[in-house]
């Protein structure tokens, strides 16, 4: 399974089939008591979960929303 981590708290990372073969990647940020944060998704079209879900993680990282991942 893969993980998010939005500075050094791990979020929760939860990849759905879609309609055809679209890939809906869920990542669950940390919320804290006094802001609860949005999930965070992505959807990426592909055949292999793996690479869509890695995909979407980079995606993420690049738009500054994750720090890092691990696939």
């Amino acid at each position: 399974m893969a993980r998010a981590f939005v500075g050094s708290m791990e979020c929760r990372v939860q990849v759905d089939k879609d309609l055809g073969d679209t890939w809906a990647v869920t990542v669950y940020p940390p919320s804290t008591s006094k802001t609860p944060a949005a999930p965070l998704v992505v959807k990426l079209q592909g055949t292999d979960k793996e690479k869509c879900t890695k995909g979407a993680l980079e995606i993420l990282q690049k738009s500054g929303k994750i720090d890092r991942f691990e696939p």
